[in-house]
């Protein structure tokens, strides 16, 4: 025993050094004298060094103890190597059950050599792994024996780390005052040891800022949770700051935080998958889960669902793939699937119960008593949403009590139990506000709201739904604006209450800018703000993300072109239809699903706006500056499945509730469309039916939502429709009184939401300039080409026709139009409009590309299919062509509602663009083309003329911004 450390230490130095395994045996085997315990301790804790940081290296050393225990023949030294090998395949890689199998076998070696010490140092991590498959009531019974025998022995540091497993495992069950107190004993150890116990006491702290954040200790919680990370990053444990990285977004995700949440999952995810850390990356996903749960897209987490939880499965870990099956039945409510909710409901807590998990089961109550209530099951919601209060307040939950005593207040007010309710609201409010939880917090508003309202305490009502408002607008803020659509989805109801309180007490100005603040604000978002969603790499970490990006997109045109030809020679019946067509189908779906949620990762990354406090409160543009005498702007607002208008001129602002049935007013729409779809398919002697069927169509719908107004209408010459909800797919200007349609008194134009007046108006275009193109579509349209050219001829402008007529021409000259005239074929994608697009040579324009334009144009027309058709998103946002053209720079937009004549489109279109030659509007040059259809002035002969009259040939196109002068 005369050896001195520094020999050992040199060895193990030499060994690490060393780059294959091969050579590190031959080592080994020339220095077998010295390899004694001290070594093989030595090596052990470079595997506790390695499996923070580089989990392969980790078990390549935990190979070497085995290997030193064959040369040695020691027993002793084997036990100790399949610990090693254990700990890296439970901490570093998850495989718990495998890890047991080895420590058990270590156990036995320490046994039968009366190595009661060996067996407690096994027991330190061990514990964990079988905390981690569930078995609880064995982790705390070989814990607490080897807490015994590690005391017995002072060892100080390895009680300390076996205290601090035990306290996460204490966590995991929701017991997290036992956890607190536990982690601080073990902190306080660790700090005993001075730098030797600075890794393990960084992971206390990480623990401990866990613990604090379910204790609803907020700031404590990140406090610790910097400390952690800053000793983390200090020491080099990559892996082990990035699981602190992750832990502080959660906090933050619980802060409502939800932007810098996502963008901090993001990059944890990238170092876990970088270091062969497939489970950490896996776990990650249950954290983004959560977050898109917050906000509302419940498809995509459905998606992510199905993967989690098949990869936990297979690593056999019942408690992750309990919390995947959960996060599926919220996503199923949140789509109100609610039968398939509380199936997945029951089947996690079933998963739950065999974990002995009382807090988990509880969180699944509490989500079932969410369903019930939306089942109007009240009464079973109630008893069970008490329930769960009872838990949450006994395991010192109290985010959890919070959100439950949310559910007992709404439930207990449907019953018309206000008392009771309030109770359940202020009990909310004290816990959200004292910790800032704006996701709480609005909630308990509104409710506070609604009971003030029942009770006939306006005032008091209109107090707290504004309140409920401002902090519903600072969750909203706080997000990447492309995902604020999706948010408010679920939340219009707070603005619906508020602008039916306004209606009641007879203040419709404020009404008009509550419903403003509800429509189409991301829209607005980017307007007023000029945030960027162009695809370009902002730092160097974005450059693999933008180049990804272009690769797939590059990819995704080359399928859609391979599909759409499969498509035409089926079409032709120069080929069967086979499986080669449905799988570019596939594969392109496939990419597109990728390339959104690149170009959302891409998004979060640099939505540092999400961050400045000054752009979540929700400014309200000025619209009467922007009305002339002659102008009247109507926009309709559905509240509570009531129809509200509020007509503004440049004086004043009236609102009516319109005794509609919308319900009715849907219908109605249905059949329209059944209409405008048999057109295109009858012969012309048949299409005249079909125009009168049309006309009594449109004239119900005109008795619904015009009729009521008509005193009010006849006084002005120009009207500005805003729709609302299913309203967006009518064409206002068709409806018809009886003797005549809307547009025959009226020059209409459209907006999303009145607030895009001011930018609409204020837009600079370009001096001059006209840009024309036009594509046939391999010929199918031929008319296209000879519209474009003719257009191109009335201002002297250059047409780009058929191989001209491509993606990268428009993007190279469209910044320098003041008109620019796409006629082509185009394409609504209802299940991605940002993929909904325009054909041209060698490719599609789709909204994704139009994002990327930069657009000083007076007018763009897009003379296609459909192009005005947009998914109507949460908010009332318009999720499509128009708004993208409107983000890109265009004051005016003329867009079709349903697909399009190609040689009635061209007259259409000949006739409006002479009309803008005679210094008309905009809004009157569309109208006077229109008339011409109406009048019986349409392509052909009598005979055709006469079909041309039905709204199908001449109604699809309509005006959106500014109806003024080119």
């Amino acid at each position: 025993m005369g050896r001195t450390s520094t020999v050992p230490q040199n060895l193990i130095e030499q060994l690490m050094a060393l780059p294959d395994i091969a050579g590190q045996h031959r080592l080994l085997q020339e220095h077998v004298s010295l390899l004694d315990d001290q070594v093989a301790e030595a090596l052990l804790e470079k595997v506790i060094q390695f499996q923070r940081a580089d989990i392969q290296r980790a078990l390549q050393t935990a190979g070497l103890i085995l290997y030193m225990a064959k040369l040695t023949d020691n027993p002793l030294h084997r036990a100790l190597g399949l610990r090693a090998e254990a700990q890296a395949l439970s901490i570093g890689l998850g495989e718990y059950q495998q890890a047991i199998e080895l420590y058990d076998e270590a156990i036995e070696i320490c046994r039968a050599h009366d190595d009661p010490l060996g067996q407690a140092n096994i027991q330190i991590t061990r514990v964990w792994s079988l905390a981690s498959l569930g078995h609880h009531p064995e982790a705390f019974e070989a814990g607490q024996w080897a807490s015994g025998i590690l005391t017995v022995h002072g060892q100080w540091r390895s009680l300390a780390s076996l205290t601090m497993n035990l306290a996460f495992i204490h966590l995991r069950l929701g017991e997290n005052v036992k956890a607190l107190a536990m982690l601080d004993k073990a902190r306080d150890a660790y700090e005993q040891l001075g730098p030797e116990g600075e890794p393990y006491r960084a992971q206390a702290e990480l623990n401990r800022a866990i613990v604090l954040r379910d204790l609803g200790r907020f700031d404590a919680s990140i406090r610790a949770n910097q400390k952690a990370l800053e000793m983390m990053t200090r020491l080099g444990q990559k892996d082990e700051a990035a699981k602190a990285q992750q832990n502080l977004a959660a906090t933050y995700f619980v802060l409502g935080r939800y932007n810098e949440a996502l963008g901090i999952l993001d990059r944890v995810q990238e170092v876990f998958l970088a270091g062969g850390r497939q489970r950490d990356a896996i776990l990650v996903e249950l954290y983004i889960l959560e977050c898109l749960l917050q906000l509302c897209r419940f498809t995509d987490v459905l998606d992510k669902c199905r993967q989690v939880r098949n990869l936990f499965t297979k690593l056999g870990v019942r408690f992750e793939v309990a919390q995947a099956i959960f996060n599926e039945a919220v996503a199923y409510a949140g789509l109100r699937r609610y039968d398939e909710a509380l199936a997945s409901l029951d089947e996690a807590r079933a998963l739950f119960q065999e974990e002995n998990n009382g807090v988990w089961m509880a969180y699944a109550d509490l989500e079932i008593a969410v369903v019930l209530h939306h089942q109007g099951r009240f009464e079973e919601s109630l008893a069970v949403a008490a329930s769960s209060v009872e838990i949450f307040q006994t395991h010192s939950l109290p985010l959890k009590q919070a959100q439950a005593c949310l559910v007992a207040a709404r439930t207990a007010t449907a019953l018309n139990r206000n008392d009771q309710a309030r109770r359940w609201v202020n009990e909310t409010l004290a816990i959200g506000e004292s910790r800032n939880i704006p996701a709480l917090t609005y909630q308990g508003r509104h409710l506070l709201g609604i009971l003030a309202q029942a009770q006939g305490n306006f005032q008091d009502a209109l107090t707290e739904y504004d309140r409920a408002v401002e902090e519903l607008e600072q969750l909203r803020g706080r997000l990447m604006v492309e995902f604020r659509a999706d948010f408010v989805e679920d939340k219009q109801v707070v603005y619906e209450d508020i602008v039916g309180l306004c209606l009641d007490l007879n203040q419709p100005l404020q009404g008009l800018k509550y419903a403003e603040r509800a429509k189409s604000r991301a829209l607005l978002d980017l307007l007023a703000y000029r945030l960027d969603l162009g695809i370009q790499a902002k730092g160097e970490t974005d450059r693999p993300l933008v180049e990804e990006l272009t690769h797939l997109r590059t990819e995704r045109d080359r399928l859609y072109r391979r599909w759409e030809s499969d498509r035409d020679l089926i079409a032709r019946g120069q080929a069967s239809s086979n499986g080669g067509q449905k799988q570019a189908r596939q594969g392109v779906l496939a990419l597109e699903k990728q390339i959104t949620k690149l170009w959302h990762k891409l998004l979060v990354r640099n939505a540092d706006y999400a961050r400045d406090a000054a752009m979540w409160h929700v400014r309200t543009e000025p619209i009467q500056p922007y009305l002339t005498p002659d102008t009247l702007l109507v926009e309709y607002f559905i509240a509570r499945d009531a129809l509200v208008v509020f007509l503004v001129t440049a004086e004043q602002v009236e609102a009516r509730r319109l005794c509609v049935d919308l319900s009715r007013v849907q219908h109605l729409i249905q059949l329209l469309w059944l209409n405008l779809k048999a057109v295109p398919r009858s012969a012309p002697h048949r299409v005249s039916g079909l125009a009168q069927n049309a006309r009594g169509l449109l004239h119900q719908i005109y008795e619904l939502l015009i009729a009521p107004l008509a005193d009010v209408l006849a006084s002005y010459r120009q009207l500005i429709i805003v729709p609302h909800g299913p309203l967006h797919y009518l064409p206002f200007h068709a409806l018809h009184d009886g003797e005549s349609f809307l547009l025959e008194g009226h020059e209409i134009s459209y907006l999303p939401g009145a607030s895009i007046l001011r930018y609409c108006h204020e837009t600079q275009p370009a001096a001059s300039g006209v840009l024309t193109f036009g594509h046939s579509y391999d010929g199918r349209l031929p008319h296209t080409v000879d519209e474009a050219r003719s257009i191109a001829a009335i201002f002297d402008g250059e047409a780009f026709l058929e191989d001209r007529a491509t993606p990268a021409r428009l993007r190279e000259t469209a910044s320098d139009s003041r008109v620019i005239h796409l006629a082509t074929h185009g394409d609504f994608r209802p299940d991605n409009p940002l993929f909904s697009g325009l054909a041209l040579a060698g490719g599609w324009l789709t909204t994704f590309d139009i994002f990327n334009l930069r657009l000083n144009a007076s007018l763009v027309t897009l003379s296609a299919c459909q192009t005005g058709r947009s998914v109507v998103g949460g908010g009332d946002e318009l999720l499509g062509l128009m708004r993208a053209f409107i983000y890109a720079g265009a004051a005016s937009l003329v867009l079709s509602l349903w697909a399009v004549e190609d040689r009635s489109t061209a007259q259409l279109m000949e006739t409006f663009y002479r009309g803008l030659t005679q210094d008309q509007t905009k809004g009157a040059a569309l109208r006077h083309a229109q008339l011409q259809f109406i009048q019986g002035k349409g392509p052909g002969g009598d005979t055709m003329a006469q079909a041309y009259t039905h709204p199908y040939f001449w109604a699809p196109f309509f005006l959106v911004g500014d109806a003024g002068r080119l």
